[in-house]
């Protein structure tokens, strides 16, 4: 994965290229799993929300991080906000359209999703993997052309699996495969990209190249969302972050707005001690987070 230079995105397809930067907003979401009926003479019982009335919104040339502790709703909220989830209560918008109204290819032309993980039923090779991020701009049996190669390759290129480009997915590390997935997800060339946990199974190296990589297409126009459990990263790389603890939103804002000894204290129910980042640098005085040896608050 290439760390230096300014990217200009695997290529500019039709979700950017058309020059569509579209604001995607979710309005007082809630999303329950498994909500039973109600039903006269069954007792189903009572279903905690996973996400409970949050509002998120990501502009065109921003990087939002979501953080929270296991089970907060981070992948539920972001599983509603690309549409593969259609919550109970709220809304998700593109712009002042409602997300509901958008069919299959057009979403997928607009919103980019990466998944911190997934299984292939048959076998794949990793090229094979990221073309799988060309078919929404795709007619039904066409082909794919010189330019889906092309965008192909980019993204190969930029996430530092292009070696490996024919070798079967199965063959590589988690984290080798997570790259992959990070590739398709630019191959599909949307001017909103979502991703779970990125950097999962990541080395250092690739943690902090993921993160570069992510900047620079917030650079270049995308509207990026992240959801990671690496408070430290998205302090020194995000824009905004939106904490979540048990489904509900405590706190939003810059860095130093939401990484307070006090909110992460109450979210992740231990004993943290908040530094600033020494520098040098663009990361100077980035909130880092400690955690201190000592018994769950």
């Amino acid at each position: 994965m290439s760390s230096t230079g300014r990217a200009s995105g695997p290529g500019r397809g039709a979700g950017a290229a058309g020059g569509w930067r579209p604001v995607l907003r979710g309005r007082d979401l809630t999303f329950t799993h498994g909500r039973a009926r109600d039903l006269t003479f069954t007792r189903a019982p009572v279903r905690r929300p996973a996400v409970r009335r949050v509002s998120v919104s990501v502009a065109p040339g921003s990087l939002l991080a979501v953080v929270g502790p296991n089970g907060a709703g981070k992948t539920t909220l972001l599983r509603v906000l690309s549409g593969s989830l259609s919550p109970q209560e709220g809304r998700v918008f593109l712009d002042d359209r409602p997300l509901a109204d958008f069919g299959d290819r057009e979403r997928a032309r607009a919103i980019a999703v990466a998944p911190q993980s997934e299984s292939s039923p048959f076998p794949v090779t990793v090229r094979e993997m990221v073309e799988m991020g060309r078919y929404p701009h795709l007619g039904p049996w066409e082909r794919s052309g010189i330019r889906d190669r092309a965008v192909v390759e980019r993204a190969m290129a930029v996430c530092g699996v292009g070696a490996f480009a024919d070798r079967q997915l199965a063959e590589l590390s988690g984290g080798e495969q997570q790259r992959v997935r990070i590739a398709r997800a630019l191959a599909q060339d949307a001017p909103v990209l979502l991703l779970d946990e990125p950097t999962a199974g990541l080395d250092l190296r690739y943690c902090m190249e993921t993160f570069g990589l992510l900047a620079r297409l917030r650079d270049d126009g995308l509207a990026v969302l992240v959801v990671t459990h690496d408070l430290n990263l998205a302090a020194r790389y995000a824009d905004r972050l939106l904490l979540l603890d048990r489904g509900r939103a405590t706190a939003r804002g810059g860095p130093g707005d939401v990484l307070s000894r006090r909110s992460l204290e109450a979210a992740y129910r231990w004993p943290v001690r908040v530094i600033p980042h020494p520098g040098p640098g663009p990361d100077a005085g980035a909130p880092q987070t400690v955690p201190l040896r000592g018994q769950p608050r």
